[in-house]
């Protein structure tokens, strides 16, 4: 049973008589939305995911917190964007289209992303909430109650607090009417009238009621669990950072019973994911960000997938840019065959139907064998076909072209490396072969002298020179082991390589030849 059944199932628990079980994630627009923050949407859509297969009827919330103040300028977006700092996200051009707000700008791309991977929540902007009134009744309570807020959200702070601060305290930002940033003080409050004195640090002076402003919003802390309670949330994730003992989802759990009368939904804490080939922790706002269109670039939407669903959300790990980027192809390949073959254990399998595979995926190919290659061919699209072609591999079809697309992009934006040939002899290793193993070689130059149209009869003849009459089976593995070492310690430098039969294939024969024998043999090899 993989994690998010796990969810599903304590939620029907739950809520037993539940007719929709409404789950719900959040993101801010404040720069290019990450692939961090895609564990929070894609936590929600794994959980809804096997609500809908245990028969549940299901409402998928996105809420783009786009009313949020915009907070500092992301690396690569205009210095002249500090002018904005303070202003909600939709109150700011988008740098690249005259026609959007920022906001517009990293939602759509966001959204977009998401429709690639199969996921299509109901999206919600909070500036057309807060701006259409939705809202407003909740502020009024929450104005009224407002040094009962401060008071539960005192308890989680270690600062002492006088009276003075709780009278002044309001648990609300307002945009300056005049400004349009929250850089404003909240003067005063007539609760009868709902009106709201404040003024801005611009020097606007201006009383504001509280009815379809369309400048007002609750504070965080306050917003969520209002949000939770206006939806009838009961399935929302969260960052660690959220997560921690005095963090968001305790206080706002506190304030959703206490003010809002409604119990916080069930909560699962996500933490943080690192790129293994990438440097840092990934911010929006400080422009550090590895997005879903660039995981797209490399890797296919079901390994994607796949990453997140075998991490509980609670365990970080890493994606690779670098060269586990195979490894990762080969595993999950090699799980998505024995799946379709039945072959797969209970718990991989049950992780790998959240990745929305399909018995086409076997029509992929290999994916190492293209990304290793390729540099070998010199990038010639032809050549790799033909050498490809020896491994029956269809290169004409979409899935192989999908994959050429994604090892070229690979290569070339994070992975320079490429099968790297000794450029000298290796006369060290060569030194510590006996006389056996000397001969081998000599086999090899001339089973390579003949044309083979697949690796695999190349393989076959490879295999037989290390045969012997009766052999042992355990010996003869442990000979055809050791020969296979021997050359790829000669041609490559290390233990291991590619297939041996389509690594030979792609080498013209007399770089093999200066690879595989010294210059005191040379002459002897050539009449073998």
């Amino acid at each position: 049973m993989n994690w998010a059944l796990e969810e599903a199932k304590k939620l029907i628990e739950r809520y037993p008589d539940k007719e929709e079980f409404v789950i719900a994630s959040g993101v801010s627009p404040s720069g290019f939305i990450h692939i961090g923050n895609f564990r929070e949407i894609v936590t929600t859509f794994f959980v809804g995911k096997e609500l809908k297969n245990l028969g549940k009827k299901v409402k998928f919330i996105l809420s783009f917190d786009d009313f949020d103040r915009f907070r500092k300028v992301p690396n690569g977006m205009p210095k002249s964007y500090s002018q904005y700092i303070g202003m909600p996200y939709t109150s700011i051009p988008s740098p690249f289209n005259e026609d959007k707000t920022y906001a517009q700008e990293m939602e759509e791309r966001f959204i977009e992303e998401l429709n690639r991977l199969g996921i299509y929540p109901e999206t919600i902007s909070q500036t057309k909430q807060y701006k259409i009134g939705r809202y407003d009744e909740k502020i009024k309570l929450a104005m009224e109650k407002r040094k009962d807020i401060f008071d539960i959200m005192s308890k989680y702070k270690t600062q002492e607090f006088t009276e003075e601060d709780r009278n002044k305290y309001y648990p609300i930002s307002l945009y300056c009417e005049f400004c349009g940033k929250d850089s404003t003080i909240i003067l005063g409050y007539n609760e009868s009238t709902g009106d709201v004195e404040y003024k801005c640090s611009c020097g606007y002076h201006n009383i504001q009621n509280i009815n379809n402003s369309g400048n007002i919003k609750l504070q965080w802390k306050v917003d969520w669990p209002m949000r939770w309670q206006q939806e009838g949330v009961i399935f929302e994730p969260g960052g660690r950072d959220h997560s921690a003992e005095n963090g968001s989802f305790i206080v706002s759990k506190e304030i959703a019973k206490k003010i809002f009368n409604y119990d916080a939904p069930s909560y699962v804490a996500y933490d943080f994911i690192g790129i293994k080939g990438g440097n840092g922790k990934m911010a929006s706002s400080t422009g550090n960000v590895l997005t879903l269109t660039d995981l797209l670039s490399v890797y296919d939407k079901n390994l994607i997938l796949w990453f997140y669903a075998k991490n509980k959300p609670n365990h970080q790990f890493n994606i690779a840019l670098d060269d586990d980027v195979l490894r990762a192809y080969a595993e999950y390949d090699r799980m998505v065959k024995a799946y379709f073959e039945g072959k797969l254990d209970d718990k991989n399998a049950s992780i790998l139907s959240l990745t929305d595979v399909n018995a086409s995926y076997l029509n992929n190919p290999n994916f190492g064998y293209i990304a290793n290659f390729l540099p070998m061919v010199s990038y010639n699209e032809d050549a790799l076909a033909k050498l490809l072609s020896k491994e029956n591999i269809d290169c004409g079809t979409i899935y192989f072209k999908n994959r050429l697309l994604k090892a070229k992009c690979w290569l070339k934006k994070y992975n320079n490396s490429k099968i790297n040939v000794l450029e000298e002899f290796n006369q060290k290793f060569y030194d510590t072969l006996t006389d056996e193993e000397k001969e081998w070689l000599k086999m090899t130059l001339s089973v390579l002298k003949n044309e083979y149209e697949s690796t695999q009869d190349l393989q076959t003849d490879l295999y037989a020179i290390v045969k012997t009459v009766n052999d042992d089976p355990k010996e003869l593995k442990a000979r055809q082991k050791r020969y296979f070492q021997i050359i790829y310690n000669l041609i490559l430098g290390q233990n291991s390589g590619p297939k041996m039969g389509l690594l030979l294939s792609a080498m013209d024969y007399e770089l093999i030849a200066s690879k595989l024998q010294n210059e005191k043999v040379k002459k002897l090899i050539k009449n073998y």
